[in-house]
């Protein structure tokens, strides 16, 4: 039987809170998982910026200033840290060095610092999307991950419904949607908000259980057709969209030339590619034993416009 002692010092270990480290904290998804693990009670946030602190909501936050390209300026951020979650991108700024050589110099730091696990995002099916390099990047980033033996989270995500310029939205507004390749062929969306709150829950998950999973994520009935998505989004707001749809041939006549002058044209072109093979679909059968129930599209959708003011 457990001394007294041994029985108060368990209940200690059991409410101290874990110090979570946000890499990628200034970005659009990282600011709304800081947000997501203010309501979490049992971590203590610790947000990295290669520029230090933001004078904004946030600002009352401990923040540290480190690079990922700087593993000596990783290991001082990770000091006193229990759990790292990981957004950090760089190909939208036309760069994979943060998506390679960062996420490996990320990831030997937090093996060095014997972190207790390690959030990253990363994306379905990614290990089937050779061709598309953002998502080649995040294969190889897990791979070195489990290479450096410490425990880990992946999860995945699916294409985002909403983004820093959300052309979907910007689309309604002009009474449009813009499709891409087809409107038949089905891939997994998720909402960012959802994303965050699922990277924020598997950080603050008590218990191993969820050590060492690969997570996908998305919607309760399933991937969604552009079609599908234009007539929920009618359904919602009342509105009918008229679709304006860019042929696959398009994409497949283009996609070598734009590389010529354009890294990031490249890549997303090659994620359109991806998409056409029908293999873009969450399998979320583990998403709901460690987050929650996963969210109808129509209500997803129905949040989506109510925070672009599209209805009340």
């Amino acid at each position: 039987m457990a001394s007294r002692s041994e029985i108060n010092e368990k209940m200690i270990m059991q409410t101290q809170k874990k110090k979570v480290l946000v890499v990628g904290a200034t970005g659009f998804l990282g600011r709304k998982i800081l947000r997501s693990l203010m309501q979490h009670s049992n971590v203590d946030i610790k947000a990295m910026s290669r520029r230090g602190a933001p004078k904004d909501e946030f600002s009352e936050l401990e923040w540290v200033q480190a690079d990922m390209m700087d593993p000596a300026s990783l290991d001082a951020a990770l000091q006193g840290v229990d759990v790292v979650i990981s957004s950090a991108n760089g190909y939208m700024k036309e760069s994979l060095d943060a998506d390679f050589q960062g996420n490996k110099n990320l990831a030997e730091a937090a093996a060095r610092a014997n972190i207790e696990r390690f959030v990253f995002l990363s994306i379905v099916n990614s290990d089937e999307a050779q061709s598309v390099p953002h998502f080649h990047a995040k294969k190889v980033a897990e791979d070195v991950i489990k290479q450096v033996g410490i425990p880990y989270v992946f999860v995945r995500a699916p294409a985002f419904l909403d983004q820093t310029s959300d052309y979907i939205a910007n689309g309604f507004k002009a009474g449009r949607f813009y499709a891409i390749g087809d409107t038949t062929t089905k891939w997994s969306y998720i909402l960012t908000d959802d994303l965050a709150d699922y990277l924020a829950k598997a950080a603050a998950f008590e218990g191993d259980q969820i050590n060492n999973k690969s997570i996908d994520v998305g919607w309760s009935d399933g991937a969604k057709s552009q079609a599908e998505l234009v007539q929920l989004i009618s359904e919602v707001t009342g509105k009918k969209l008229s679709t304006w749809t860019v042929p696959w041939f398009v994409f497949q006549l283009l996609v070598r030339p734009i590389k010529l002058f354009s890294e990031l044209g490249y890549d997303m072109f090659e994620m359109f590619l991806f998409f056409k093979k029908g293999r873009f679909v969450a399998d979320i059968s583990d998403q709901e034993r460690f987050f929650g129930p996963a969210p109808l599209a129509k209500d997803v959708i129905t949040r989506w416009a109510k925070s672009n003011k599209f209805i009340d």
